[in-house]
């Protein structure tokens, strides 16, 4: 495969890092200290698939408030950076709904987070504007994603990586902070953080 011409990336806990966020959100819904990462945070709020809804009231916060905390993520700069000098074209694709649910106030989630990519210098100074996806369902990001003709797409949830309707001939990166050597191999999905991605495709 040579240099792509598109790839897409996620937002939310893979361009937007909320590390420095999610101790923030817990400790201001009362949750003791040993809860200060996204997997433990998780975990407790979550019981199952069908009850989520204290999960979804800490999202509502750490996607509204917790962008005062998140920061970029790490190697994200360099890696926009040699996609501009190779002329790869960069989208956002993202799932996320217009507002919060309306037991959460119904508050904004696309402007703020358009507003934080401009504050960072993300957009337009990498990503244009016309080029960030807002999709409602899980479904819509996917076809938005193979509509895009993205060559390789890189995502936090596997689900994604894994969904039926994405074309078998994208490149599937599953976005982890600590991901480990880059290893250009055969895997369907391969993990790897922005460091690795830009090693990646400096050899491409």
């Amino acid at each position: 495969m040579g240099v792509p011409n598109r790839i897409g990336l996620d937002l939310d806990n893979t361009v937007i890092d909320y590390t420095p966020a999610y101790p923030v959100i817990a400790a201001r819904i009362g949750l003791p200290r040993e809860f200060f990462d996204r997997e433990s945070i998780r975990t407790l709020l979550r019981k199952s698939e069908d009850d989520d809804l204290e999960w979804q009231r800490f999202q509502a916060l750490l996607y509204t408030d917790g962008l005062t905390f998140a920061r970029p993520a790490g190697g994200l700069s360099d890696f926009l950076k040699l996609c501009a000098t190779l002329n790869v074209r960069v989208f956002i694709v993202s799932h996320k709904t217009a507002t919060t649910p309306v037991q959460f106030g119904a508050r904004d989630l696309r402007e703020p987070a358009q507003a934080w990519l401009m504050n960072q210098g993300i957009v337009p100074g990498h990503v244009i504007k016309d080029d960030i996806y807002f999709c409602s369902t899980r479904v819509e990001k996917v076809r938005t994603i193979a509509s895009l003709g993205c060559e390789a797409f890189v995502d936090d949830l596997i689900e994604v990586l894994e969904h039926p309707d994405l074309p078998i001939d994208i490149r599937r990166f599953h976005y982890q902070l600590d991901a480990g050597m880059f290893d250009d191999s055969a895997l369907a999905v391969q993990p790897a953080n922005f460091t690795i991605l830009t090693t990646w495709l400096a050899s491409c």
